[in-house]
């Protein structure tokens, strides 16, 4: 990509921001297009353009492509929210604390159509993931995965595997045949790591976990700090994990946008509170590394925030640049620094090098 091609890319990504660069739109090219698809930001840059009144600006293909995803993504958010509804009836009776992540909060709280999910994931404490199975079993859902449009249920070994090495569980897949919405699919997660470990600071989590209203929806998650360190530490993880940078899911960008739409606004005190909290809990600098690396992807104008995390990490500048294989333990360094190269390079494994211990 050229570098206009990337500036254009990042500003139709930015929609928090007040002004839009009209120069810009002479790079509104196939290949940006294709990485607005691939990073799931189609909703959003259809609704910048729209915003600001240029849609007439740019090439018809251009527009209508990102018309049509815009509108597949409002019909697939009007399903998804039959489902969060669906579920949260089906857990009625439970009794144990639970909180509902990531899209399943986010998808209402952005402008209509801009945020998708695939899937509504939970987070539960490791001796409620039975209570929570059990109530999901009973509604109908089964464990297994979707392979070329059709349920595979999962294997005895393959259930308890995920369990014991990944910190969540085989998925919970009902078949529900709405609109751009085949399958519901239901992810349960009772740590905050790779793998089951320490779970007072999920714990703590849970016990402040209540309901929200966002727009006229009512979801079942994590108070508003708590909330944001679990999206940092969601990506860290993602980001950071060598299968991840090798199945080339670690940088897609709509993971950024969730922190970029958080912390853009945020205030100084509701910093603070997020740092404090994080600090308590170990991590800091994890959500210093989420917000670092935000602020290189979009055009972020909470300069607080970035500053913060520089301080946090002044002493250990490469830890947004550490990637970690789960399996081995072995630790990698990326050569590249420059995170917004970093995103549109091809192959981001050909960046990285073993670090010798």
């Amino acid at each position: 990509m050229t570098q206009k091609e990337k500036e254009l890319f990042k500003n139709l990504c930015s929609f928090k921001q007040k002004h839009f660069d009209v120069d810009l739109l002479d790079a509104a090219t196939p290949t940006v297009l294709g990485q607005l698809f691939f990073n799931r930001m189609q909703g959003v840059a259809y609704g910048v353009l729209k915003e600001h009144g240029l849609l007439n600006k740019v090439n018809r293909e251009f527009r209508n492509s990102l018309k049509m995803g815009y509108e597949q993504q409002s019909e697939k958010n009007q399903s998804y929210f039959k489902c969060l509804n669906h579920l949260q009836e089906c857990l009625r009776e439970c009794t144990c604390n639970y909180a509902l992540l990531k899209g399943a909060f986010l998808c209402a709280a952005y402008p209509n159509a801009y945020r998708t999910s695939n899937d509504i994931d939970i987070l539960v404490a490791p001796q409620d993931v039975t209570a929570i199975s059990r109530a999901l079993y009973r509604a109908g859902f089964r464990q297994g995965d979707i392979r070329n449009g059709q349920f595979e249920p999962a294997t005895r070994k393959e259930i308890i595997e995920s369990k014991m090495m990944r910190g969540e569980t085989v998925p919970f897949i009902k078949e529900v045949n709405l609109p751009s919405m085949k399958f519901l699919e239901i992810d349960i997660n009772f740590s905050l790591d790779y793998k089951p470990g320490d779970t007072e600071f999920l714990t703590k989590m849970l016990d402040n976990a209540t309901f929200y209203k966002i727009n006229d929806k009512y979801v079942r998650t994590l108070r508003n700090d708590d909330f944001f360190i679990h999206l940092c530490s969601h990506l860290y993880k993602e980001a950071t994990a060598l299968p991840w940078i090798e199945m080339k899911r670690d940088m897609t960008l709509y993971k950024y946008c969730d922190i970029y739409m958080l912390l853009n606004d945020a205030s100084m005190e509701e910093i603070d509170l997020i740092f404090k909290r994080a600090k308590d809990n170990g991590m800091e600098k994890i959500c210093a590394f989420a917000v670092m690396q935000t602020s290189k992807l979009f055009n972020l104008a909470n300069d607080f925030a970035v500053l913060k995390s520089k301080q946090i990490l002044k002493d250990d500048p490469q830890f947004i640049h550490r990637v970690i294989s789960p399996k081995d333990r072995k630790e990698f360094i990326y050569k590249e620094k420059n995170i917004l190269k970093r995103l549109f390079s091809n192959d981001r494994r050909g960046l990285i090098i073993e670090v010798d211990k």
